[in-house]
């Protein structure tokens, strides 16, 4: 081969494999978009002015991660927000967040940029770029962006308008919970500007694109799958606390708190039979937790020798463990996942999970010489065992088909998710500490259990702390009772739509329609001072949460608006430029040391070659001159 020619051509191929190991990490783009946003600093005479700031964003192929960065200081608060509102964008419009990463960037020329009162100017970028339609110059808005897509209360709305107002923006958009001064809507008037009151996303995107993309709501979310399903776990259920009701030694004892536990679940038992009549068999199902633990504490507690008590309750938590690692084992290999069933294998774990945290409960109580309390703990640990079996007893068997790593990067998805949900609700300064505490430690627990390689039911506690977290900030724009009716139709629609979207990709989300219908028992919208409003709340959101999960799992992309997302290489920059250089030259020179390692080598193989034969004829000489 002419070394020449073979030089270029190892040039080329090593030139060829460094630009494609380059490639691999070029990210792409799928969209950039920018608009104004509005804060408040003090002037020099001490009152509020309005001050504008510019929002950018720049939406690229990612795994579901939210980055902030600012010209000035960002608060913590919108750093959170950015996060909330990225996830809104993604439900509002049927997309999974994971597939992208987004890049907000604020410049302005305040010291300090914070507080949360452009969630919603946040949404509204993430929903242009991911819905493919360009926002209008001329419209800006302020007001936090409520999980339930509704635009939440904020402050100094009037200073604000104004600053728009001198921005020369036409069309104002501010949260219909708030107002505007008489004055300011003068001098808004005065600069050309209207300020208009809204109450949804959905609404302000309609403004700032003229799409409007609200969704129709089906209410009939109950399908035949979801109902002979329900039936059916709430019949095994049903089943099993009739056994232990049947094997009670007295169900009329003497002893008045054993005779408390049975009459308690007798009128459980009778309400049960009740809701699953008209169909609500996962309510029925639900009650039966506490029904059917009560009736086996009873048993128990009737049963309970005079001595060696602690010996007795401790062969039972023994036992009980031995039984839920059968089941895990029995759920873990032996049933089919697919979209919906999943969903279902996810419940199964997090209740076997529960019964686990009920056992060490029970063993700490016996620890301490509580035998009553140790009593009850193992008596919630075997039913929630129990009731793990019945949530998958009626699937196909079959190989599951969801990984562990698949669990693993999930878990970890939704502890990003729920860390930075806790962060946004505590930085709101909410006034309800028993709710924070909860939502605080129901992410410890999640992070305790992914840290143990319990992702599943790692999963599980991250949603209820996200739920938790929802429900508060939800109920931070409850500022008085003649919105509350409003705030509960935003919840109720924004649940129906998850569920309908869910519906209609071919997913069942049990837990979705559960919470739901089992919501609607603590709230009567014709009773604003009904004190279950949070309980609600927190029923919608826990809906949305597992219905959400259900779409997840099943790696489905739900786009009903099929929006165009052609990703667009990132520019190359002055950076990027030398890097590619740096590419060229660094081949180049791998490919000059390569070829010259491969030429001397060639040479010196030659060499050898030609002094071989040099030799040979020498010795052939020697040997003709004997011969002579």
């Amino acid at each position: 081969m002419n070394p020449r020619l073979f030089i270029v051509s190892l040039l080329l191929v090593s030139f060829l494999l460094l630009s494609a190991v380059h490639a691999q990490g070029v990210q792409n783009v799928i969209g950039s978009t920018s608009l104004y946003i509005f804060g408040v600093t003090n002037s020099s005479n001490g009152t509020l002015v309005g001050v504008p700031a510019l929002l950018n964003l720049t939406v690229t192929n990612g795994t579901g991660k939210v980055f902030l960065g600012s010209t000035p200081l960002t608060q913590t608060d919108t750093q959170a927000q950015a996060v909330l509102s990225a996830d809104l964008a993604c439900q509002l419009l049927n997309l999974n967040c994971d597939s992208y990463n987004f890049y907000y960037y604020i410049t302005s020329s305040s010291v300090e940029v914070g507080g949360p009162s452009a969630g919603s100017a946040f949404t509204m970028a993430a929903m242009s770029i991911l819905s493919g339609k360009p926002l209008n110059p001329n419209v800006a808005m302020t007001g936090t962006a409520n999980p339930d897509g509704s635009v939440g209360i904020v402050g100094d709305v009037s200073q604000k308008s104004e600053a728009a107002a001198n921005q020369h923006i036409k069309t104002f958009l501010y949260p219909s919970t708030n107002s505007i001064s008489s004055s300011a809507l003068s001098y808004d008037e005065a600069h050309g500007e209207i300020p208009v009151a809204v109450s949804s996303e959905y609404q302000a995107f309609q403004y700032f694109t003229g799409y409007n993309l609200t969704p129709s709501i089906d209410y009939n979310i109950q399908t035949p799958i979801y109902l002979a399903l329900m039936k059916q776990t709430y019949l095994q259920f049903d089943s099993y606390q009739s056994g232990i009701y049947s094997s009670l030694p007295n169900a009329n004892s003497t002893n008045s708190s054993i005779q408390l536990l049975i009459t308690e679940a007798v009128s459980d038992i009778s309400t049960q039979k009740a809701e699953a009549a008209n169909g609500s068999y996962y309510v029925a199902a639900s009650s039966m937790i506490t029904s059917a633990s009560d009736l086996l504490q009873a048993k128990l507690l009737e049963t309970l020798p005079t001595s060696n008590q602690n010996a007795f309750v401790s062969n039972l938590i023994a036992e009980e463990n031995s039984t839920i690692s059968g089941i895990e084992n029995n759920i873990s290999l032996n049933y089919v996942s697919n979209s919906s069933t999943l969903i279902l294998k996810f419940i199964a774990f997090d209740r076997l999970m529960q019964a686990r945290d009920y056992l060490n409960n029970s063993a700490a109580s016996l620890s301490s010489g509580n035998v009553q309390n140790a009593i009850y703990y193992y008596s919630l640990a075997a039913v929630k065992a129990e009731t793990a079996y019945f949530w998958v007893s009626i699937l196909p068997k079959g190989n599951a088909d969801f990984s562990q790593s698949q669990y693993e990067t999930l878990s970890n998805y939704y502890l990003y998710k729920a860390s930075s949900y806790n962060d946004y609700a505590n930085l709101l300064g909410i006034d309800l500490p028993s709710e924070i505490s909860q939502m605080q430690s129901y992410l410890s627990s999640a992070e305790s259990r992914y840290y143990s390689g319990n992702y599943v039911s790692a999963i599980f506690a991250s949603i209820e702390s996200i739920s938790l977290a929802q429900m508060l900030i939800e109920e931070n724009s409850l500022v008085n009772i003649s919105v509350l009716s409003q705030i509960s139709n935003q919840s109720a629609m924004a649940t129906l739509n998850s569920i309908n979207s869910a519906e209609a990709s071919g997913i069942t989300p049990f837990l979705g329609i559960s919470y739901y219908y089992f919501g609607n028992q603590f709230y009567n919208s014709s009773n604003v001072s009904n004190s279950d409003f949070s309980e609600y709340l927190l029923f919608e959101t826990e809906a949305r949460g597992f219905t959400q999960l259900g779409t997840m799992v099943s790696n489905a992309s739900l786009i009903p608006y099929a929006p165009s997302l052609q990703p667009i290489p990132v520019s190359t920059s002055v950076s990027s430029l030398f890097y590619d250089v740096g590419l060229i030259i660094l081949g180049i020179a791998i490919g000059i040391v390569l070829a010259g390692i491969i030429f001397e080598y060639k040479l010196y193989a030659k060499k050898g070659k030609n002094a071989k034969n040099a030799g040979n004829a020498k010795k052939k000489n020697v040997k003709r001159s004997r011969k002579q």
